[in-house]
């Protein structure tokens, strides 16, 4: 197949995470189904300003027109039908499961998880909980690797996400048992390829 195209002038994550309406969106649909109209009744929205109606429609449609979300319901209420949207981001997926899926499959998996990731720690920073405790934990690190080197990254990564949800776990059951609210955190773990452009800069 031969033809042109124009390439896109912003990334699918740059317009997920473009307005802090959608990072809040993206935030609260990660963790529940929501229509706009429950999103506005609840006040998720924040800003009063912002939070009306008709702006945090719009920003649902944007999300579920760039694949974030989906329509899940439909509800009539009184002429008018209530959208129920939700996040298309699956939590986990064995590494069978994922070598199963299609390269597109794949891509729209990850893109979605990330974008989920993306808004939690955006919404984090807007707030201010990013850096409010001294001993949070952001770093990144490139390297150049053989397949060996990669193979044992990749288990260093699945051994410590296996620490933290036995971490989780006890935490909850402790929690429980005190009858308290918890701390919320997010944990984020990432190991992926480096494009072409950015391994450039290694050497």
């Amino acid at each position: 197949m031969s033809g042109t195209r124009e390439e896109p002038t912003s990334t699918p994550a740059a317009v997920a995470l473009g307005h802090s309406t959608r990072i809040r969106i993206l935030e609260v649909v990660n963790e529940r189904d929501m229509s706009p109209v429950k999103f506005v009744g609840l006040g998720l929205g924040g800003d009063k300003t912002q939070a009306t109606l008709s702006h945090v429609s719009y920003h649902f449609r944007r999300l579920a027109a760039d694949g974030c979300l989906e329509v899940v319901d439909r509800i009539s209420r009184r002429g008018a039908t209530e959208h129920v949207y939700r996040s298309r981001a699956r939590g986990f997926y064995s590494d069978e499961e994922w070598a199963r899926l299609s390269m597109d499959a794949r891509r729209q998996g990850s893109r979605v998880i990330y974008q989920g990731l993306a808004a939690r720690a955006e919404g984090a920073m807007l707030s201010d909980t990013f850096d409010s405790r001294p001993d949070r934990h952001l770093t990144w690190m490139p390297m150049e690797a053989d397949e060996r080197a990669w193979s044992e990254a990749m288990t260093a990564l699945l051994e410590c996400f296996s620490t933290i949800k036995r971490v989780r776990r006890e935490a909850e059951a402790r929690l429980a048992a005190a009858g308290e609210r918890g701390i919320p955190v997010t944990i984020g773990i990432l190991g992926f390829e480096t494009s072409p452009v950015a391994a450039r800069s290694l050497g």
